[in-house]
């Protein structure tokens, strides 16, 4: 009963089996450190180091209050009422990373440190039916991929069935989702995966963020990298599309960390960088 990241401990000066505990669930407490089984008591008392990484909702019923994201070190939480007293579900473990759901919540994607990527059924209660661990098998099969520590990917607004995948320089495609049954199993698979061979080299750089159109064209895909460039993938949904470099006139810019677009008008885009002394927003109205 103890959370698993620590980051140190102390000992209480009068009674050396009395032994503090301090780590990103908070700080706990033990009476016998020396005891054949360790009992943990959270000294919390309400305090929250919950800090998301991620947020998501689910796009398909209006007015739905289903709202979930992932945590640092401390898993992904889901809930589905706008009541702030009643307590949230955590159908995840890990390091919480960037997750999504198909409209209607019919499948859930989690994913936890290092690019791990699960499909998910949950309950009316957010508890966890079935899953089947999903990311693609790379070429870098002793670590399972080169992958961010919070590594993003996005299902296609207009085609849920749909996912994109960032792995470090590289760029994957999913086209169909619906096929990889729930068996329970926890390794990287191949079913619908394909590597996009097409997109512009990111030389001394790596995808940091990625971002779909929805329409007027849909499957426009924008994606940006940590040296500041900008780069869109038309009809990405289908083929092995081509990227183009739209970066342009941004001569400012740390790494690219998040890409919004208009869901009316695809050419309408946002762009957030994340640095110090540096112009943080970026508007363009012809994509």
């Amino acid at each position: 009963n103890h959370h698993p990241d620590n980051h140190g401990t102390q000992f209480l000066p009068s009674n050396s089996k009395i032994m503090i505990s301090f780590t990103d669930g908070g700080v706990f407490k033990t009476i016998d450190c020396t005891a054949p089984t360790v009992s943990w008591t959270s000294l919390d008392n309400g305090y929250r180091t919950s800090q998301f990484y991620t947020i998501a909702i689910d796009h398909g019923p209006a007015n739905n209050d289903v709202i979930f994201g992932g945590l640092q070190d401390n898993g992904s939480w889901w809930t589905n009422t706008s009541n702030p007293a009643m307590p949230w579900t955590m159908p995840s473990a890990g390091d919480g990373s960037y997750c999504a759901v198909t409209d209607g919540g019919q499948y859930y994607y989690f994913s936890r440190q290092s690019g791990k990527i699960v499909k998910t059924t949950l309950d009316v209660n957010g508890i966890p039916t079935a899953f089947r661990r999903i990311d693609p098998i790379t070429s870098d099969t002793v670590n399972g991929g080169n992958y961010l520590f919070i590594n993003p990917f996005i299902l296609d607004p207009s085609d849920n069935n749909i996912m994109y995948l960032a792995e470090f320089y590289n760029l994957w495609r999913n086209d169909d989702l619906g096929s990889i049954p729930l068996t329970n199993e926890y390794d990287t698979i191949s079913i619908g995966w394909t590597q996009l061979t097409n997109i512009a080299p990111l030389i001394s750089s790596y995808i940091t963020t990625l971002a779909c159109s929805k329409s007027n064209p849909g499957h426009r895909l924008y994606y940006g990298a940590n040296n500041k460039r900008i780069y869109r993938v038309d009809s990405a949904n289908t083929g092995n599309p081509s990227s183009v470099d739209i970066t342009n006139n941004i001569n400012n810019g740390g790494y690219t960390s998040c890409i919004a677009i208009d869901p009316r008008d695809a050419d309408k885009v946002m762009v957030v960088y994340s640095n110090y002394d540096v112009y943080s927003l970026y508007y363009t109205v012809d994509g």
